[in-house]
């Protein structure tokens, strides 16, 4: 029997051929899907990054006005966290921003705490005022035990001239490559003023 020359493939041969197109699409596919949990991860963590370095901004913004006093009326500078023991780091910031040799003005005393997952402040003293929201997704958890490091750390609790800023961001869900938060800390000393 002769065979014709217009014959197609075997069935054996379209099983083999069907067989490495599909081993070679779920391959591709693999990686495809590798390829955007890593593109993911690497977006969450520039937030969260991002996140900390402007919260830090912020912060340190606000603390480097501290003691501002051009008509030596006394201002103090800054009033440390009086509660040690509760889940809210605080410090309050003075200065006197319109020389008019008090703080009772707008921004010239700002009440600044680390409060759940937030950063917060109050920008003048009555207490009646609400805060405004800082910053999110701040656990200031940087080792990741579910306890919060103080956020402000003064080189002294009676006189302090330094003030270092601890900030641990944290991703507001779980890191598609590890399954665990992503949390970036950063941290500033900020020299609190002496004089004008």
């Amino acid at each position: 029997m002769q065979r014709s020359a217009e014959s197609g493939f075997s069935l054996l041969e379209f099983m083999v051929s069907l067989s490495v197109f599909l081993l070679c699409s779920a391959g591709l596919a693999q990686v495809m899907v590798e390829s955007s949990r890593i593109n993911k991860s690497e977006q969450m963590t520039a937030q969260v990054q991002a996140n900390a370095r402007n919260c830090l901004s912020m912060v340190v913004q606000r603390l480097r006005s501290a003691g501002w006093d051009p008509m030596n009326a006394g201002i103090v500078t800054v009033a440390l966290d009086a509660d040690l023991g509760d889940a809210i780091s605080e410090i309050e910031v003075f200065s006197d921003l319109d020389a008019d040799g008090t703080t009772a003005a707008l921004d010239e005393q700002v009440l600044i705490r680390h409060t759940g997952t937030r950063v917060e402040w109050r920008r003048d003293n009555d207490v009646a005022t609400a805060f405004d929201i800082v910053a999110s997704h701040i656990s200031n958890d940087a080792n990741g035990d579910g306890t919060a490091e103080p956020m402000f750390v003064p080189d002294s609790t009676t006189a302090p001239t330094r003030i270092t800023v601890r900030i641990t961001a944290e991703s507001p869900g779980p890191d598609p490559m590890s399954g665990e938060p992503i949390r970036h800390t950063v941290t500033s000393d900020v020299a609190l003023r002496k004089s004008l």
